[in-house]
């Protein structure tokens, strides 16, 4: 039955009965639920004031990684100091590697579609990619969110931090590259693993549960 679940054909048939991906949740769990795990470096905290620089994204398929989306965003103006040492992105980087941003978003949308997005701070990083994609493409992203700061500031009560990389540091992960977003998106996979393992010994073993526990 589990390989079943796991095959192809079954995935074919999801797309055309939604109760099915409800019927392999409850067999195989968390792990079930398909997501993009996401990621942006911007220019500052203000979406209306300040750019986007990069944007990265995996996609995540019973629990394993199944796509990976990134790009650099090329802006018209000089990087704060602060964001060149923070990230390691520079003008020239921006400048030689960066794509026009109205392309990336589409990709991104394209890439994400209407898959549930995990990020470390939902709430600033969804908020920000939706203010500058209604500005350049009129359009928004209405997905369910999966926040791993919020998850793990129920689950990991005490914690002195919360930041990705001490929550990384909590559960051994190693993090050899943060503060650029394709760095972090992996770190977040592998946070979000863990995060599984806490959720489903409180019997949280679907979607419709998660977000009921930390909407």
């Amino acid at each position: 039955m589990t390989a079943f679940l796991h095959s192809e054909e079954f995935t074919k048939l999801e797309s055309d009965y939604p109760f099915l991906r409800r019927a392999r949740e409850q067999v195989l769990g968390l792990k079930a639920i398909d997501a993009v795990v996401v990621d942006i470096e911007t220019t500052g905290l203000e979406p209306a004031q300040n750019e986007i620089t990069e944007i990265a994204a995996l996609r995540i398929s019973k629990g394993e990684i199944q796509g990976a989306f990134a790009a650099l965003i090329r802006i018209d103006r000089p990087l704060p100091p602060e964001i060149v040492r923070l990230t390691g992105i520079t003008d020239e980087m921006l400048r030689d590697s960066g794509q026009e941003k109205g392309n990336v978003l589409r990709g991104f949308i394209d890439f994400v579609k209407d898959t549930p997005l995990i990020a470390h701070n939902v709430e600033f990083d969804v908020p920000f990619l939706n203010h500058h994609i209604k500005v350049g493409l009129a359009r928004a992203l209405n997905n369910p969110l999966i926040c791993t700061l919020k998850l793990a500031r129920k689950l990991l009560p005490g914690l002195a931090s919360y930041k990705l990389g001490k929550i990384a540091e909590y559960f051994k992960i190693p993090t050899p590259l943060t503060h650029r977003a394709p760095g972090d998106i992996e770190i977040t996979y592998q946070i979000w693993l863990k995060l599984i393992e806490l959720l489903e010994k409180q019997d949280i073993c679907d979607l419709a549960k998660l977000l009921h526990f930390a909407p």
